[in-house]
């Protein structure tokens, strides 16, 4: 199930009033609900617009604007509603999906087409290898968030031990500094690896985040996090070209994020790997 709630709700901002795009995957979730309204009005012809509003929680005016695809349907209602309806997990899942469809229009978030992050080298192997150094820099841009070791400590559920050693590695690498008001800041607001360079301090943090990603996966409930994926068989002439889109994604995802009211920190893994035995060698693939 594809809820990224909050970075879908920043999308959605500019965009509750506009004109749904006409296909059948942006509009699979009207036609379940005309469905729904049309089972009930054959059960009982008296039935109105006014009671099917009243029965999933919105407004009479709201549901007819859905109905005629002059507004999509609110997000802070989606799960409600899906559960008013009597749906197959494959109808809930493209009920969701056609709902996001309609509220996230990837192609219209700008990105920098200038790269001015930081690059971060194999020189600062720990703050690279160790997720809690760049998870403590993404806490600095959470409202009203004040660094510390406690509140470092308390919010990556970590010892404050370990904050402690956090901020002394960020202080001595030069990515934080102490300001006038003996308040730590940012020396840089955006960082970056390497790309396409082998890295020992890349490959042990992508282990640390794989295996943090199986313990979310039980602890996390299904509305507050995202587990996907697809198989693909795959010319490999384009794997350049996929690795530069999943770099645009990732880029979009950022820019997408950079605004609205922050709360809380994630972690966004993207995995491209091979199923089969590989037949052509790194060499052999131009790039």
């Amino acid at each position: 199930m594809k809820l990224f709630t909050d970075l879908l709700q920043a999308a959605a901002k500019d965009s509750k009033t506009r004109p749904m795009k006409e296909n059948s995957m942006s509009t699979y979730y009207i036609q379940k609900l005309k469905e729904d309204f049309s089972l009930k009005q054959r059960a009982n012809p008296h039935y109105s617009l006014r009671s099917y509003s009243k029965h999933l929680g919105l407004h009479s005016s709201t549901l007819s604007q859905i109905l005629s695809g002059k507004r999509g349907l609110p997000l802070k209602k989606l799960k409600d509603v899906a559960n008013k309806l009597t749906l197959t997990p494959k109808d809930q899942t493209l009920f969701f999906e056609s709902v996001l469809k309609v509220k996230t229009r990837i192609d219209e978030i700008k990105i920098d087409p200038l790269d001015d992050r930081f690059i971060l080298d194999e020189s600062y192997f720990k703050i690279i290898s160790e997720w809690e150094h760049y998870a403590a820099l993404s806490l600095m841009d959470l409202d009203n968030f004040k660094m510390s070791p406690e509140t470092i400590s308390q919010r990556l559920d970590i010892p404050k031990n370990r904050a402690e050693v956090v901020i002394h590695n960020l202080l001595t690498s030069g990515l934080i500094v102490k300001d006038g008001t003996k308040n730590y800041k940012k020396t840089h607001e955006n960082i970056r690896t390497t790309e396409d360079v082998k890295s020992n301090a890349l490959q042990k943090a992508h282990k640390e985040i794989l295996n943090m990603s199986i313990h979310k996966l039980d602890d996390i409930d299904l509305e507050l996090r995202d587990f996907s994926a697809i198989r693909m068989a795959l010319d490999m002439e384009k794997l350049p070209e996929l690795k530069t889109i999943i770099r645009e994604f990732r880029q979009k995802v950022s820019a997408l994020t950079k605004t609205g009211h922050k709360t809380e920190v994630y972690q966004l893994s993207i995995q491209l790997v091979p199923l089969t035995k590989l037949e052509k060698t790194k060499k052999e693939i131009r790039p």
